[in-house]
């Protein structure tokens, strides 16, 4: 029962699991160590977990472990010498340059297989580079933080000076910041003890630019091992990686054992444990809840161009008596797996709330070949779907269109995936949501060899929401299904509580409730071309019309990583902000509040470009704000020319850009007022269902109830506006007193949805005559509820999807001047005087008289933010 997984000078790592054990024992094991020829005390204790952790152990010391009937004698290596670092600064952030710099010379100053020893206490650092043959070792409430602030963060490059892979991100080689923790070409490394790193994700702005560069440098991983052998890294804690928490990186030979390793459930990228390009690794007992997958196993990617000479083969890599408590996907491989990946061994674990269990994802253009998986006694608990395979996964720019997508049957190549081999036996799931197996291969390379054998679903659950139970294009929802499969071959045995369905993964062509191939390219072609030809809504006067443009152009930018956006971006804005952060014909005594909303574009470019200009101008911005006039319940007025009045608008336009400003300063008082004002407004303009397009106060409008205030109907992009920006919010805040109104309203949003996926003009009054529907509002939505899934408000997905697919393909239209043009978009439409023109009265019959255009800035940025969202999905 007993055996021996690692064991270094001070710490050892002992399975303790009779036959058939997972993460959890059964029942509890009482244990003891004793020592020969020693001054050791002797230790006992109670075991739970099928791996038990030995620490502060002596050096080149012989030691008996006996647990139950079960007897272990194994001798600890010698030491060449511990040393405590007892001069660190605790506690002070400000320290983190002075601390790298004590420990490096440390480190440096060791002899061959000494010991650093890192006392009880936090202490920050900037990145620490580890060296050959020594220890780090963490006293228990030992905390090694990263610094919040960038500042003096060294970078990794691409390559090293031979040209080999260094630095990477998502498997290319690319120059990336160090990790807190890292060592490079490095042999006999070893990293114990019961304390914590910490990667201080949570503090820095790391999670904000997840697909970006910061610096020409993308985010470092947690603890980062390049083309190391011989590591063992046993019994800490790691958490808050910037993204990747570990990520063994072309090494060999490396042992995890008895870690835990976190990350917040919404933090982008952050998986547990990456080996790429990796041989003989092996991970027991290790604990895992993160914000991605658990275990993504990867081999590089092939680059666009082809280019190859980086990747290398993943060999032998073993998961035992692991626990998955949160995370995308349990074990995973892919989809960075060109250089391919074999004989994985995952057995003796438990998945207790992951997306998936077992994940395979890969698409047309990485190559390389998966091959032979055994996945075997694992206990699932509220999984979706529990095993699958996906050779049409959507990752990367292109991933949406023809090529990734197409079902018919390409051309093979050197791009083309294989997937052979898969054992999956003695499985047990628990409340099952959508899918036990789905496998969804390629036509020309259809999934081989797969094998299940003693899968049994004890149950399903009750509350689940049909859903895709792959990430591919065209995948129909699924609720309580058995196996799946589609270009795959399958031998299943001992089924049960479920069948193989004779129903494909992929809907029908005519069925799709997602974008068809070639629809993503068709609208990302309208929106670059428009953007190339966009001419400033007000003759280069900040305001909010461009701002839509703006936010749509940021998203793009974020979910993509392309430079043609950042590039229409900064052609756009580069005008209108002056070198001291001076906005065109911005005139903050207006008290517009309309004019906020561009301020968004703001935060990104200043991350994205360093320039201090772009602070300075959303400061500006933040001082219209501070002096903005307000209602008595603490609203902003809509306009100093609307006084005492409450717009849904004015809600998307200066709330979330003020708790983005408050976040980006560090004003928590800003962020509560806006979340205020949000809740506030809601009671205000509240109907039974949805919400009024304004509130007078003061009542003296013509078109407000004397007695509510409020304006008489529901006014789709009103309510698209709200949507929007209740969700925005949301997502910078994870307030949950914005959760249930939001997720209400998105409801409503889905009941009025037409069956061609569109929504009209007139939200609540479908069958008004003339009520027709309406291009910016049903952009709006499909944003909104698109973004909502994501966040975890709900499941809109399907809906979402439907939307922006009905958008692209029924009003993206070639005009008389053979041009794209997006059309059916009310031009104007508001409350009140304006201009000279008719009062607007709020009605139901008004807003159908407002004029209809193409093209306008209000209709194509919220496209581009669905756009953007339907890739992020």
């Amino acid at each position: 029962m007993l055996h021996l997984i690692a064991c270094t000078a001070r710490d050892a790592a002992v399975r303790v699991a009779p036959p058939g054990a997972r993460y959890h024992l059964e029942s509890c094991v009482d244990w003891q160590l004793t020592a020969r020829a020693s001054s050791f005390p002797g230790r006992s204790g109670r075991c739970e977990h099928a791996v038990l952790m030995l620490h502060d152990l002596e050096p080149a010391t012989d030691y008996v472990l006996e647990a139950g009937a079960s007897r272990l004698e194994f001798r600890t290596p010698e030491c060449g010498g511990q040393v405590v670092v007892d001069e660190l600064i605790a506690g002070d952030e400000g320290a983190a340059a002075e601390n790298a710099r004590i420990l490096t010379r440390r480190i440096d100053g060791l002899p061959r297989n000494g010991t650093i020893l890192l006392p009880e206490g936090e202490f920050f650092a900037l990145p620490v580079a580890l060296r050959s043959d020594m220890t780090l070792r963490f006293s228990r409430g030992a905390v090694l933080s990263a610094p919040s602030s960038r500042a003096g963060w060294p970078i990794l490059p691409a390559r090293d000076a031979s040209g080999a892979m260094l630095g990477s991100w998502e498997g290319l080689p690319e120059a990336c910041f160090a990790a807190p923790l890292h060592a490079i070409g490095a042999h006999n490394i070893v990293i114990a003890g019961a304390g914590m790193l910490d990667g201080g994700g949570d503090r820095g702005d790391w999670w904000t630019w997840a697909k970006e560069t910061r610096d020409g440098a993308r985010r470092p991983r947690g603890l980062h091992l390049v083309n190391c052998s011989a590591v063992r890294l046993l019994g800490f804690s790691i958490r808050n990686a910037p993204s990747w928490t570990i990520h063994p990186q072309g090494c060999r030979d490396l042992v995890a054992a008895g870690l835990h390793i976190m990350a917040p459930a919404e933090s982008p990228n952050t998986d547990g444990f990456d080996p790429e390009m990796c041989e003989d690794v092996t991970l027991e007992g290790v604990r895992f809840s993160v914000g991605d997958d658990c275990i993504a196993i990867k081999a590089g990617k092939r680059a666009d161009d082809g280019a190859d000479d980086h990747l290398r083969p993943t060999r032998r890599i073993v998961v035992r008596h692991c626990l998955m408590e949160r995370g995308h996907g349990g074990v995973v491989i892919g989809s960075e797996m060109s250089g391919g990946v074999e004989d994985v061994q995952v057995s003796g674990c438990e998945m207790v709330g992951t997306d998936r269990g077992l994940r395979l994802k890969t698409r047309r253009g990485r190559g390389g070949t998966i091959r032979n998986v055994l996945f075997e006694n694992v206990r699932m608990e509220r999984v979706a779907t529990a095993i699958s395979a996906n050779a049409h996964y959507f990752c990367d720019a292109d991933g949406k269109g023809d090529y990734v997508q197409n079902r018919t049957a390409l051309p093979k190549g050197p791009g083309t995936p294989v997937i052979d081999g898969i054992v999956v036996r003695n499985v047990e799931l628990h409340g099952l949501a959508n899918a036990a197996c789905v496998l969804l291969g390629l036509p020309e390379a259809p999934i081989r060899g797969v094998l299940i054998d003693d899968l049994r679903v004890e149950s399903f659950d009750p509350d689940a929401v049909a859903a895709e139970p792959v990430m591919a294009c065209g995948i129909r929802p699924m609720r309580h299904e058995g196996i799946v499969v589609e270009h795959a071959e399958l031998e299943a045995r001992s089924l049960k509580g479920i069948s193989r369905s004779e129903r494909p993964v992929s809907l029908p062509d005519g069925e799709r409730g997602e974008l068809t191939t070639g629809d993503v390219a068709k609208a990302l072609a309208y929106i670059d071309a428009f953007c190339r030809d966009y001419q400033h809504y007000k003759e280069g006067a900040w305001c909010y019309e461009d701002g839509c443009i703006y936010r749509g152009l940021v998203l793009l930018h974020r979910a993509t990583g392309e430079a043609r956006w950042l590039d229409h971006l900064l052609r756009l804005t580069g005008p209108q902000i002056a070198a001291d952060g001076t906005l065109a014909r911005y005139a903050p005594g207006e008290f517009n509040i309309d004019n906020i909303l561009a301020g968004r574009s703001l935060f990104h470019l200043a991350m994205v470009t360093g320039d201090g200009r772009y602070m300075n101008a959303a400061t500006a911005q933040a001082g219209q704000l501070e002096h903005h006039p307000r209602i008595a319940t603490g609203n902003y007025w809509h306009k100093r020319t609307y006084p005492d009045q409450v717009w849904l608008d004015g809600l998307y336009m200066g709330l979330p850009f003020q708790i983005e400003y408050g976040l980006a300063t560090g004003q928590p008082a800003l962020v509560e007022d806006a979340i205020a004002q949000f809740l506030s407004a809601l009671e205000l303009t509240a109907f039974d269902r949805f919400y009024a397009h304004g509130y007078d106060h003061a009542r003296r409008q013509p078109w407000a109830d004397p007695k509510t205030g409020r304006s008489p109907a529901v006014w789709a992009r009103a309510v698209g506006w709200l949507s929007m920006a209740l969700v925005d919010a949301f997502e910078l805040t994870r307030d949950v007193r914005l959760a249930a109104p939001t997720a209400a309203l998105l409801r409503d949003i889905v009941a009025e949805q037409h069956d061609d996926g569109l929504w009209p003009q007139v939200l609540d009054a479908p069958d008004l005559d003339g009520n027709y529907e309406e291009s910016s509002a049903s952009a709006m939505f499909t944003y909104a509820l698109l973004a909502a899934t994501r966040l975890g408000l709900g499941d809109y997905a399907s809906a979402g999807r439907r939307g922006l697919a009905a958008l692209v393909r029924d009003r993206l239209k070639t005009g008389d001047d053979d041009r794209v043009h997006f059309t059916t978009i009310c031009h104007v439409a508001g409350l009140g005087s304006y201009g000279g023109g008719p009062y607007r009265s709020g009605t139901r019959e008004y807003y159908l008289e407002e004029k209809v255009v193409n093209d306008d800035a209000k209709g194509v940025g919220p496209l581009m933010m669905a756009a953007a969202e339907a890739f992020c999905g």
